[in-house]
């Protein structure tokens, strides 16, 4: 997850209201980092960590996770964190999977031609099949992006005369599949520092920011998705790092 879905109520809850101002804080640092790593709220086997693990990953010090609260408190080595939204998890990973199945479908459908009731052949476009609507993976959650794919410009500047053309909507020149297998072939390249289960995540993400912008990037077209994918997974990457101290989370590339 990359953001933070927390009840306005969890502020006034007796969990919050009785901790120090500093519980408060490290409760914080500790729930931003679980709901990036979409543990459940339980960070396993910490109990053990030093001080310089616990700032390089959460942001805080072993001496403020030792004062246990009702914000956070261990359970054996493993520490369980308040508030965690375990149903904005669930709901992410089913629109995750709903917009897996339907990029294999292929995405928008090609134009057809139909026959008018006047008798001539007019090229006629298929309503498009929208994951997007439906799915808006790894952002917001609950946030419909339909109306903005349906009021994104249809005319563009063209040329140096200043002249207007439609712009309209573009079949998808790819598969969430096809992303999927050349992520893998570059991550094993080391192109992209993905680990093997990102890869997935990361080409649904891309297939489904692209496809809600009639794949363009900045209002460009998209004319070689692969070169474009790699960029996206070289970001990815860099905001979604592996855990740390799991060993070497790139060794089985070459399994792949």
């Amino acid at each position: 997850m990359e953001f933070i879905n927390i009840p306005t109520a969890l502020f006034s809850s007796p969990e919050y209201i009785g901790a120090e101002p500093i519980q408060r804080a490290t409760w914080i640092s500790l729930l931003a980092w679980c709901c990036e790593q979409e543990n459940g709220g339980i960070i396993e086997g910490c109990r053990s960590w030093g001080m310089r693990r616990w700032m390089q990953t959460c942001g805080v010090t072993d001496q403020e996770i030792s004062v246990e609260n009702e914000l956070y408190h261990f359970d054996g080595d493993n520490l369980i964190v308040f508030g965690y939204p375990h149903e904005i998890q669930e709901t992410l990973k089913t629109k995750r999977k709903t917009a897996r199945e339907n990029g294999k479908l292929g995405g928008r459908p090609k134009k057809t031609h139909v026959e008018t009731h006047t008798g001539t052949d007019v090229e006629t476009e298929e309503k498009p099949t929208s994951v997007i609507s439906e799915t808006n993976v790894g952002t917001e959650i609950g946030t419909n992006v339909a109306p903005y794919v349906e009021t994104y410009p249809k005319t563009v500047r063209e040329g140096k005369e200043g002249k207007e053309g439609i712009h309209p909507l573009t079949p998808s020149p790819c598969t969430v599949e096809e992303v999927e297998d050349h992520l893998r072939a570059a991550a094993f390249a080391g192109r992209v520092r993905l680990t093997p289960d990102q890869i997935p995540d990361c080409a649904t993400a891309y297939w489904g920011s692209r496809d809600a912008v009639n794949w363009t990037r900045n209002g460009i077209p998209v004319t070689k998705w692969q070169s474009d994918a790699i960029s996206f997974a070289t970001s990815y990457a860099v905001n979604h790092p592996p855990p740390p101290d799991n060993g070497d989370p790139y060794s089985n590339l070459q399994e792949l």
